[in-house]
């Protein structure tokens, strides 16, 4: 199939650029899809450094956050594209050792929002656009990539999962969260989402199907890991297993995806899950028909899909501080409370410093007061003695005749 407009989420790295890659070869209309602008713009250019002519852009897209998925939409209809293959490739797998939930913009949890809700919304939105161009030509596909994880029995060394609790939904119930368990259950969901979608779009022209492309250790799934595992996961494993049959490469599973998106005998097949080339039965718990129904319902009340009573996430608690952080805050916080104990003892002690000060003063003037009556009375005394000494002595007069004798 070519000459067709397909969008491609996550498509600047691992399958999803190498499926990208190979649809430009054969002459599609490429939109890749993806979070961070500057990957997503070096992905097209490293496509058209090696192919020139391919058709090939970038469309920013957040499937965290749905204002930025529902923004995309209104700038894909700026282009006035058909539409004819949509490819729900992006995921996340977050850290298996961080024991606490993380979120997406609209509260959900992260790896739900991210693998489930995201591409869920994106579809309903991008639907009318793919039944317009199914009508015309009989032909518009919609595959999302999932995994064999989602069936809880399959184990491979991590934690015991346990079946999708729809009351549940973003694992908020005490002891219930877990990376392994929150990256089942959003696969799970995808599956679930698949099947119910296929039954709607039956005599559409529309076709939607879902694939597990393999074990393939060389993707940027475990992004969000520590980088000791990813380095494991990455060349160590993939170094130890690359010759056996249990894991697969990114070409391998790009082709795989590729086929389900243009392959020819695969133009009529609806609600299916594939693994790599390869038809399967998916899980037990994704064929429960009542629970497909359960998943899809919630999912367009969280994305606030017309004709369903719009429902909000809870508002997720605060993030508790690291113990580190939290140790440091209240050894400040001490010592802060002592610095203000001990500058309360200071000025305490200022004030008393004053007060005696103050009171000394008081008693000097006090002293001062009592002391000045007596001096009033000695002065008088001392006015009358004088003036007794002055009637006993009589004045001397100076005559002429005195003064010659002196001469």
């Amino acid at each position: 199939m070519t000459g067709r407009v397909v969008i491609i989420t996550g498509a600047n790295s691992g399958i999803g650029f190498e499926a990208a890659r190979l649809l430009c070869e054969g002459g599609n209309d490429v939109i890749l899809a993806c979070r961070n602008e500057d990957k997503g713009k070096a992905a097209v250019e490293k496509i058209l450094s090696k192919n020139p002519n391919a058709l090939a852009t970038f469309m920013q897209m957040d499937l965290a956050d749905k204002a930025s998925i529902h923004k995309f939409v209104e700038d894909f209809h700026k282009t006035e594209k058909k539409l004819h293959v949509l490819i729900n490739n992006a995921g996340c797998f977050l850290n298996p050792k961080e024991t606490k939930r993380q979120f997406t913009k609209d509260n959900f949890e992260l790896t739900m929002g991210t693998n489930h809700l995201g591409p869920f919304l994106l579809t309903n939105l991008l639907l009318p656009d793919l039944k317009k161009t199914g009508e015309e030509n009989g032909d518009s596909r919609i595959v999302t990539v999932t995994t064999h994880l989602h069936d809880k029995s399959v184990t491979r060394r991590r934690p015991v999962v346990e079946n999708l609790d729809i009351d549940n939904f973003f694992l908020e119930k005490e002891n219930t969260y877990n990376s392994h368990q929150a990256y089942k259950n959003s696969k799970l969901a995808n599956i679930m989402f698949t099947y119910e979608l296929a039954k709607q779009l039956e005599n559409t022209g529309v076709t939607a199907n879902c694939l597990c492309p393999g074990f393939i250790p060389t993707t940027e799934l475990t992004r969000s890991t520590s980088s000791a595992q990813r380095f494991y996961r990455k060349f160590v494993l993939h170094g130890l297993l690359r010759f056996t049959k249990m894991t697969r490469t990114v070409e391998q599973g790009a082709k795989a995806l590729v086929e389900m998106a243009t392959g020819e005998k695969l133009k009529s097949v609806n609600g299916k899950y594939y693994k790599e080339h390869q038809e399967l039965k998916s899980s037990e718990e994704s064929q429960n028909e009542e629970m497909q129904k359960k998943v899809w319902d919630l999912s367009a009340r969280y994305c606030h899909l017309e004709g369903f009573e719009a429902l909000d996430a809870p508002v997720p608690p605060p993030p508790e501080e690291p113990k580190e952080k939290s140790k440091e805050k209240s050894k400040s916080e001490e010592e802060k409370k002592e610095g203000g104990e001990e500058k309360a003892e200071e000025d305490k002690s200022e004030k008393t410093e004053e007060k005696a000060k103050d009171s000394e003063e008081k008693e000097g003037d006090k002293e001062a007061t009592e002391t000045a009556p007596a001096e009033t009375e000695e002065a008088p005394k001392k006015v009358e003695e004088e003036d007794d000494l002055k009637k006993a002595t009589p004045a001397t007069e100076i005559t002429p005749a005195a003064t010659e004798v002196a001469a």
